[in-house]
């Protein structure tokens, strides 16, 4: 005969599934390939020495049709419509909401900005209490509502770390802006 389960068991199995189906939905999202489209560039040089760049090759004079250079650029969709542009604003903006609310008592953690630094001690504080929480609580729904934060806290920590000022992200942005300067110029100097 089988032992009858508690109400906090069949709680906690549910809020398992409900977590479980529910980061499935969230990687199946995030996974899903968005069609990638791509773009034909034209450029030519005109009769002043200006490079010209088109995407109507029908807008190119017919003087100029034999000695047009062809470039095939993807065009990847706006950050705004895609679900990870969605969530790196929303993480972005969190970030910035929890980062402001904490008063500056975070340490200069070498290695990382100041951001950064606040969100690291930030979540070594809530992952500190959680786990005191934890181990000196009686009550089954405490410990669950502990171990959820202290998982969610190692989630988003490293998103928040990335995506903190002067992290990752804005020296990957910097970088790529870079990039497309150098790409431009080149583009400008062709004969």
């Amino acid at each position: 005969m089988k032992p009858e389960r508690t109400s906090i068991q069949r709680w906690f199995q549910k809020g398992m599934l409900l977590g479980i189906g529910g980061a499935v939905l969230i990687v199946a999202n995030l996974a899903m390939p968005y069609a990638a489209a791509a773009e034909t560039l034209y450029s030519y040089i005109n009769e002043q020495g200006t490079p010209v760049l088109t995407d109507d090759y029908n807008s190119i004079p017919e003087r100029y049709r034999a000695k047009v250079k062809t470039t095939e650029r993807s065009v990847s969709p706006p950050a705004q419509i895609t679900p990870l542009g969605t969530i790196h604003h929303t993480v972005t903006s969190w970030g910035k909401k929890i980062t402001g609310a904490i008063p500056s008592f975070a340490p200069e953690i070498s290695g990382l900005s100041p951001a950064q630094s606040k969100i690291l001690t930030s979540a070594g504080v809530i992952g500190f209490f959680c786990v005191i929480a934890m181990y000196l609580s009686r009550s089954q729904v405490i410990r669950f509502l502990s171990l959820w934060i202290l998982i969610l806290t190692g989630i988003v920590t490293p998103v928040l770390l990335y995506t903190a000022e002067g992290g990752a992200n804005d020296v990957m942005k910097v970088k790529a802006t870079d990039a497309a300067k150098k790409q431009q110029d080149r583009l400008q100097q062709v004969p």
